[in-house]
């Protein structure tokens, strides 16, 4: 008995999953000590005299246009133990790490997955805490997971594999909560035209692709048409940002890009630091000439001589003399604008090689989806009081784009080890 116990330890611990059931139980564990706070208060008694059809109708009218999300968070908060969301939240991460496998992991797949949850574990998890637990979680990372999931359904269709039944409907189902937010919405547009363009040139167009990309557009159309989303914006402009409307594009242009480079430059973020030196390392085992290489370790050294400089500022600010002077906003700016163009331009140097067109470009794509994700804030009230959550869609294309670069440092190790015994 002690036997057959040992070794069906032994061969969990070997399969390629393992890492991934070690860390959805550290999770559990963590989320066992989390309590309702902040909006989850507000939503654990939205229905306490009223049905939650009146409810979402109120919702629509007077605040937002996400009525599948906040249906599904008011059943959580309102109507269930939170043990249970606890339960599904687990299960949302491992979703969440599930497909990102399956459109990614190719081979190694222990040491991938191995990698998918470190850098999952990298995501800030202060975020999911600044509007309450249950409302943060449902609003970003499950949509992040269930519009991951649904981006499987692009890469069976590419492959020509059969989808069942069963299958495509958990992707509408998917594809309909996580196009319910905004960020999102405009990711899975991007994701989805391409395709579609694609299969209409090929006369392709799979009935499953047209229904999820008719998702996609209803989804964008109900958004831009809510008056909801119109009272909120006026509410909290007045709440949070009372110059917002005189305020002129090139100003929202310019915030939209401190305020997301400063989670990641100013209080310096692990995940970010690594996608910088990944990409130092992987352009200098490349075969490239002495500039690339310098401009592949560009990235790094720039971080690191702006954290020192910004540093020396600091102690100039106390003076006062830099409060009315624009030499400060100004070099900022220009550090943050030269970080994303060098990581760009990397990325599609590291992947150059790629044999098929799509692959080359898509860790660089990845990149400026993601920041696109984050810059629409731009265009937001709340774009400082939202925080950092609004990053997390931008954050996990770096989770992906870490887990590319390590993969083609192990191909091109690979090669050389060939290479070295052949000779």
């Amino acid at each position: 008995m002690k036997l057959q116990m040992k070794e069906k330890v032994k061969k969990i611990y070997q399969s390629d999953a393992f890492p991934i059931f070690l860390f959805l139980a550290l999770m559990l564990c963590i989320e066992l000590f989390m309590t309702k706070e902040g909006d989850d208060i507000f939503f654990s008694s939205a229905c306490a005299h009223r049905g939650l059809i009146d409810y979402l109708s109120e919702r629509y009218y007077t605040w937002t246009s996400r009525i599948v999300i906040e249906a599904v968070l008011v059943t959580f908060s309102n109507f269930l133990p939170m043990i249970i969301w606890k339960i599904a939240n687990v299960a949302m991460y491992g979703l969440l790490i599930y497909s990102i496998q399956k459109l990614f992991v190719f081979q190694n797949k222990k040491i991938e997955n191995s990698i998918i949850c470190i850098s999952v574990l990298l995501l800030p998890f202060s975020i999911f805490h600044e509007a309450g637990w249950i409302a943060t979680f449902n609003n970003y990372l499950w949509v992040a997971a269930l519009g991951m999931y649904s981006l499987i359904a692009i890469k069976k269709m590419i492959q020509d594999k059969k989808i069942p039944m069963w299958q495509a409907l958990t992707f509408i189902l998917a594809i309909i909560y996580a196009a319910n937010q905004e960020q999102m919405a405009g990711i899975l547009f991007l994701s989805f035209t391409p395709m579609i363009l694609y299969s209409i040139k090929n006369k392709k167009v799979k009935p499953l692709l047209f229904i999820m990309y008719t998702v996609i557009i209803v989804s964008l159309i109900f958004i831009l048409t809510c008056p909801g989303n119109t009272a909120r914006t006026i509410e909290e402009a007045n709440r949070y940002y009372q110059d917002f409307k005189e305020t002129s594009i090139l100003t929202k242009l310019e915030q939209g890009l401190t305020s997301m480079m400063y989670y990641v430059m100013d209080r310096w973020r692990i995940l970010f630091f690594a996608l910088l030196v990944l990409i130092a390392y992987a352009m200098m085992k490349q075969k490239l000439s002495l500039k690339w290489k310098i401009l592949g370790i560009s990235p790094v050294v720039i971080y690191g001589l702006y954290n020192e400089c910004i540093s020396l500022i600091a102690g100039f600010r106390k003076t006062q003399l830099l409060e009315t002077m624009r030499i400060y906003t100004i070099f900022k700016i220009v550090v943050y604008i030269m970080t994303l163009i060098l990581i760009t331009i990397c990325l599609y140097k590291i992947f150059a090689t790629e044999k098929h067109k799509m692959k080359r470009f898509l860790p660089a794509n990845m990149f400026c989806v993601g920041v696109i994700s984050r810059y629409i804030m731009a265009f937001s009230p709340t774009i400082y009081a939202s925080e950092e959550r609004t990053c997390l869609f931008w954050y996990i294309s770096i989770v992906i784009i870490n887990l590319l670069i390590i993969q083609k440092i192990i191909e091109k190790d690979q090669i050389d080890e060939r290479g070295c015994h052949e000779e």
